[in-house]
């Protein structure tokens, strides 16, 4: 198969030589300026080693007349090198379109075998490489809450909290695969701990920290907007150039809204379009909580941008605040910051608060211990990750009247009593704080170590492998995933008012038609049949559901995956030029 598309590809240049004045079966190359190897020259590469003036001129080589390529253009044999050579174009050109994981196994089913690079060992992930991966996997389920719940209200209530809810995805712990607000918590969490640690670590290694501080804390500062802002700028302008296109491009909801405003022209469109941008980068806008949030008019989702910004700053002034200080008042300093938030309402900067905590607490306490047992240490770690996934799960309706959440809905700071959402807010978010500390100390595992300890040869040997917990998030899945956690996050919304929406709308009703013979049938006594059409109408709604969720998560990869290479990835780069180039010579 490889050599066939290689000789595809040379003969579909063959047409590129006709046209240019060369033959099909053998160029002429004394019409072409010399080349450093011929032989081996794409068409693409002597196609700009072309002089091409000697074709406008009046007297050409009869080889070289336009009806000479013409009338060899026009052969079956012309014709057919000619689609060849477009289709090697298209190859060459269109995967730039196309999402990394199609192009990686196109370039290995094409490349022959001779040359293929050698097998190399895996590439060592870092020590914080899980959190890009848990990064990546809690993006994926804020995709699947916001896309699943539109097709299945019922699972924002909790199980056994009325005699219809018994779904298993109602359950507890289980209902993590789709808790999309436990995984904001989560994003916050890893924000402040990765925006900090490198400080935080210089700090620690230097006796007079002042000036490696001060470099690190005006980096991070002023390149945060810059990463946080630059892709969103993009992703709606592209939001609002497809809602001005045409009126149908985004669905609403079932309640008739919730879609990108279009205007009556396009230089309106552009016009609140820059006026919502300007509103959602304000920097000095109020954030407090989440009682004033405000969602992007093109990206409703966007709500957690300027929490997310206010939060870095916040870490980065703490830093700046106790970098001299001893490291106690520094920790107790931090430590109250994120408390005091916390009963005022405003978790979600606590958050960032501990995920400083975390970043000084991995220095402090290194996460590879050895002073407790490891069995001990993996019993402690397994615990706390069941128990802060049973505390993320607490669901987003009726909480109070969930079997496991009922004696916890009440024990709450007074700020969050009384209401559902907040008493919610503050269960997940200690919930993901006792995840990732379970994440940070698991201990290593392998399958040495089991081996050795289930023939008794163990002997107290410490082998060094990989976290149990943290394998979770560090395999290849997960880690694709963390690298477009970003993308992702942006596209989601869009995506499902692209494809998804296009789906529910008959779906549901269809759904309320069945709902109104089933409910007929039992008013007139038929029990029997009319269990027989709900089941019959759920298995539909069902199918139809899991295929929507399929090709809406297979365009939400490809969007999300070519948004990561052709604007994330540059938009990083520009960050860090920006910042070079405004640094400050010394």
């Amino acid at each position: 198969m490889s050599r066939f598309l290689s000789s595809w590809r040379r003969s579909g240049s063959s047409a590129a030589y006709a046209l240019l004045g060369g033959t099909t079966s053998q160029p002429n190359h004394d019409s072409y300026p010399s080349t450093p190897s011929s032989s081996s020259t794409s068409t693409f590469e002597v196609d700009e080693e072309l002089d091409l003036g000697e074709f406008t001129t009046e007297k050409q080589h009869p080889r070289t007349s336009l009806s000479f390529r013409l009338r060899h253009v026009l052969t079956p044999h012309g014709l057919t090198s000619l689609v060849l050579f477009l289709l090697s174009a298209i190859i060459n050109y269109v995967p730039v379109l196309l999402p990394s994981y199609i192009t990686a196994l196109y370039h290995r089913f094409i490349t022959p075998h001779h040359a293929k690079p050698a097998a190399s060992s895996p590439k060592k992930l870092s020590k914080t490489a899980y959190l890009d991966g848990l990064r990546g996997v809690a993006a994926l389920i804020v995709y699947i809450f916001h896309f699943n719940y539109l097709f299945w209200p019922i699972l924002k209530n909790g199980y056994g909290s009325s005699p219809s809810d018994t779904y298993i995805f109602q359950l507890p712990v289980i209902r993590v695969l789709h808790s999309g607000r436990s995984s904001v918590t989560i994003f916050f969490i890893i924000s402040g701990f990765v925006l900090t640690l490198k400080t935080v670590a210089a700090i620690h290694r230097s006796p007079n920290p002042s000036h490696d501080v001060l470099d690190g804390l005006a980096g991070s500062l002023f390149r945060r907007p810059f990463r946080l802002y630059l892709p969103i700028l993009m992703s709606t302008a592209i939001t609002a150039i497809l809602a001005q296109a045409s009126p149908n491009v985004f669905i609403p909801n079932l309640q008739g809204g919730d879609i990108p405003p279009r205007k009556g022209s396009w230089g309106e469109q552009f016009w609140h379009w820059l006026s919502v941008t300007e509103r959602m980068v304000n920097p000095f806008q109020a954030v407090t909580g989440r009682q004033n949030l405000w969602g992007n008019d093109y990206n409703g989702h966007l709500w957690t941008i300027p929490t997310e910004f206010k939060g870095s700053v916040m870490v980065f002034v703490l830093m700046l605040a106790f970098c001299r200080s001893k490291r106690w008042v520094h920790f107790t300093g931090v430590l109250g910051a994120g408390y005091w938030q916390m009963v005022k309402g405003d978790f979600d900067q606590t958050l960032f608060c501990v995920g400083l905590l975390l970043a000084e607490l991995s220095i402090i306490l290194p996460t590879d211990l050895k002073m407790v047992n490891r069995g001990l240490k993996h019993g402690i770690t397994v615990g706390l990750a069941i128990l802060g996934c049973h505390l993320m799960s607490y669901p987003e309706a009726r909480g109070p009247s969930s079997p496991g959440f009922r004696t916890l809905s009440g024990m709450v700071p007074t700020f969050y009593k009384g209401n559902e959402e907040r008493i919610q807010q503050f269960w997940i978010s200690v919930g993901s704080i006792l995840f990732v500390l379970a994440l940070m100390y698991s201990p290593a595992v392998s399958r040495q170590w089991w081996k050795r300890r289930v023939q008794g040869t163990d002997g107290g040997h410490e082998d060094q492998g990989e976290p149990l917990l943290q394998k979770l998030f560090t395999n290849g899945f997960s880690q694709y995933l963390g690298q477009i956690s970003y993308s992702l996050y942006l596209w989601h919304g869009m995506v499902n008012h692209l494809i998804g929406l296009r789906y529910l709308h008959p779906m549901s009703q269809e759904w309320n038609a069945s709902e109104m013979g089933i409910n007929s049938l039992v008013s007139e006594g038929f029990t029997e049949q009319a269990a027989a059409v709900r089941y019959t109408a759920l298995s539909t709604y069902t199918w139809k559901w899991a295929w929507a969720f399929l090709f809406n998560t297979f365009v939400l990869f490809w969007v999300s995956d070519v948004f990561h290479r052709g604007v994330d990835v540059y938009a990083v780069r520009l960050t860090r030029k920006l910042s070079t180039w405004a640094l400050a010579s010394t």
